[in-house]
């Protein structure tokens, strides 16, 4: 009967309206199953990956997003040039925009995801927690309304009750989100400056500054179930995945089954996430996000219409490929899944691998990656990854690099092979979230299952700690004293640019001053014979022995140990890692440059970035802790505060500027003297 109703079609040609791996791994299966893949690059893409692998690809415009990847116009030129048949938005971006949706039917292409209709109910989290009520799915208490002044907003903060959660209504994925929690008395300021930073964060990057408020839930856990639905009324869920282990509010690490669900609330929850897509009309691939209070009371807060950056640890759990199904529920196939045969199976987990670095408020890093080497022989072990030697992490894009899945059939093996996989990652060049994401996994508190979403925050001294303290140090150092040393007696051509003040005999220059996680380290090296050593530094001592060298790479003993360590140069700067550690080694010069002292301050950029807004002028006094420029980098905004009470002395750049980590921003002097 269902066969008489079928109207299907069939894809030769899918434009990805996206870049890095996402864009890859669409055009992975594309390739599987015999359709042509068009890929669209800005400027800074042009020699990105996803920009080859593609069977054509299609320039689209400078490297802000507003001008290229956000463009729905290029895009859709893109596929009418490519005589693409659909398009594939992948997530971020365009992926939950219904303008894109309309704009693909107008120009007679398939949009692979829900109706535009869809799209907007979904696509305004105030529109869905009403949608949801309406379908019986219990919600968090909060306001959702149309009136967006801040003096209302306020108000209604106050009614709910602090903690309050500030969201966009028009987008997801942490931005535009602040969590406002005021002890005591009330304070207006603080909650008018963080409702215009979510209102401005969200503007920028869903084009809808529209806010509402939730009763922040402590203690709560962030679980999604996954839905597939057809253009016949035919819906599913995927099950779970955990999302709970998350910074600034986007997901870090994410599992599915969930440790905290057992049978009786999958169902229930499973069940709650069916029925409201049901009652929105939904069809293609989505998820039903619930925030799982500690007694197990659960509530719905939002339906990403889209894939979801984590979607492979379902696809790893129930051996389905989901953009497979996507494209073919686009194409007008039924969907040939009963909710009765889909199975879970073991555990999978993943981890999101960010240029970023942790130890300093997870500001983004930009730079080169000088090599990247995944780790071999870890089954089943699965990296989608958007860079590659040699690819350049700006700031217009988000800072994500790759992700990392591992599948067991045990939770425990699971998180040991990823843990594995994530310390045999090669990815020097740039500072990444690697040994806090291997911190994390190897956690106590994470390894009991019992976390939440506040375990960042909870456990991040820990989470940012170095593996091996000063032991770790001090073996960096050494490997990199030891493959100067003999990379010099090699000749080898790693090492044509000698530091200045390397001796042409380093017996004689026994000492390698460096940096290590910022400490300043001397390690004092002796000959022992024909390539051994002894290394000391402080109260830690050992014995080396080089047992092989070759351009980026040593293999020393320690203590009749083996370990090989991998050695990468930028100036100056070396990154090394072994089995063990990672860590980036700065060299000293022997005879440091003396530095004046003056009673002026400034306000340097904490990170790479374009200047957003100057909040000062010169003249103006200024108190610790004022705020001074707003900064964004890779769709995160950062205000730069005056660390100490003056006037402000200079203003040394202006909205749209690009800056450096280091620079200076404003200068500030000390106050006049009264009298």
């Amino acid at each position: 009967m269902i066969a008489l109703m079928i109207k299907s079609r069939s894809f030769n040609k899918i434009l990805i309206a996206n870049r890095s791996e996402i864009a890859i791994r669409i055009m992975r299966t594309c390739r599987a199953m015999g359709i042509e893949s068009v890929a669209v690059y800005s400027d800074a893409d042009e020699h990105a990956p996803h920009t080859r692998i593609a069977d054509q690809a299609v320039h689209i415009g400078p490297p802000p997003a507003t001008e290229s990847y956000l463009n729905i116009d290029r895009i859709i030129e893109a596929a009418a040039k490519t005589r693409a048949d659909a398009i594939h938005p992948g997530y971020g971006f365009l992926s939950e925009n219904a303008a894109l949706a309309d704009a693909c039917k107008a120009a007679g292409i398939v949009f692979i995801g829900p109706s535009s209709d869809v799209i907007r109910k979904m696509g305004s989290k105030s529109v869905a927690r009403r949608l949801a009520v309406e379908a019986g799915v219990p919600v968090v208490p909060g306001y959702d309304g149309e009136a967006q002044d801040i003096g209302v907003l306020r108000d209604h903060a106050i009614a709910i009750g602090f903690p309050v959660l500030i969201k966009a209504s028009a987008g997801g994925g942490g931005k535009g989100m602040r969590i406002v929690n005021l002890p005591g008395a009330f304070e207006e300021a603080a909650f008018e400056e963080a409702a215009e930073s979510a209102r401005r964060e969200a503007q920028k990057a869903f084009g809808d500054g529209t806010l509402l408020l939730e009763k922040y839930i402590a203690g709560a856990r962030h679980v999604e179930f996954q839905i597939l639905g057809d253009d016949y009324g035919n819906l599913v869920h995927l099950f779970e995945r955990d999302c709970s282990i998350q910074r600034r509010h986007q997901k870090i690490i994410e599992e599915s089954p969930s440790p905290a669900i057992g049978p009786e609330l999958r169902l229930r929850m499973g069940e709650a996430a069916v029925a409201l897509a049901r009652a929105i009309g939904y069809s293609n691939a989505g998820t039903v996000e619930f925030i799982l209070g500690p007694a197990g009371d659960f509530y719905f807060i939002e339906v990403n219409t889209r894939l979801q950056v984590e979607h492979p640890v379902t696809e790893m759990v129930t051996g389905l490929d989901i953009v497979k199904l996507q494209i073919e529920i686009a194409e007008g196939k039924p969907l040939d899944l009963l909710q009765d045969h889909i199975q879970s199976s073991g555990h999978a987990i993943e981890a999101r691998l960010y240029a970023e670095s942790p130890a300093n408020n997870f500001l983004p890093s930009t730079g080169v990656i000088s090599q990247w080497t995944i780790p071999p022989g870890v089954e089943p072990l699965r990296i989608d990854a958007g860079v590659e030697t040699g690819s350049e992490i700006g700031i217009f894009y988000d800072p994500m690099l790759a992700k990392l899945i591992a599948w067991a059939p045990d939770r425990e093996t699971a998180i040991r092979k990823l843990a594995y996989g994530l310390r045999n990652l090669w990815v020097p060049g740039v500072d990444t979230n690697r040994e806090f994401l291997i911190n994390a996994l190897e956690h106590e508190a994470f390894r009991s299952g019992k976390y939440n979403t506040g375990f960042v925050p909870a456990h991040l001294v820990d989470l940012v700690a170095p593996p091996v303290g000063q032991q770790a140090n001090a073996a960096a150092a050494t490997a990199v004293a030891l493959y100067l040393v003999k990379t010099w007696q090699s000749g080898l051509e790693v090492l044509r640019d000698i530091p200045p003040g390397y001796r042409n005999n380093p017996f004689q220059d026994p000492v390698f001053k460096c940096i290590v996680r910022g400490s300043e380290l001397n390690l004092t090296y002796h000959r022992i014979a024909d390539d051994v050593y002894d290394v000391s530094s402080g109260d830690w001592k050992a014995r080396a022995r080089i047992l092989s060298c070759a351009a980026g790479a040593i293999r020393l003993e320690f203590d009749g140990i083996q370990s090989t360590f991998r050695v990468s140069s930028t100036g100056h700067h070396f990154f090394v890692q072994s089995g063990l550690l990672c860590e980036e080694v700065t060299r000293l010069p022997r005879f440091p440059e003396r530095t004046g002292s003056s009673d002026d301050s400034s306000a340097d950029s904490p990170m790479p970035g374009q200047v957003i807004k100057v909040l000062v002028v010169e003249g103006q006094e200024v108190a610790a802790g004022e705020p001074l420029v707003i900064l964004e980098a890779m769709k995160m905004e950062q205000t730069v505060r005056a660390a100490v009470d003056g006037v402000v002395h200079a203003i040394l750049v202006k909205a749209g500027d690009l800056v450096s980590p280091g620079e200076v921003l404003i200068q500030i002097g000390a106050k006049a003297a009264a009298g």
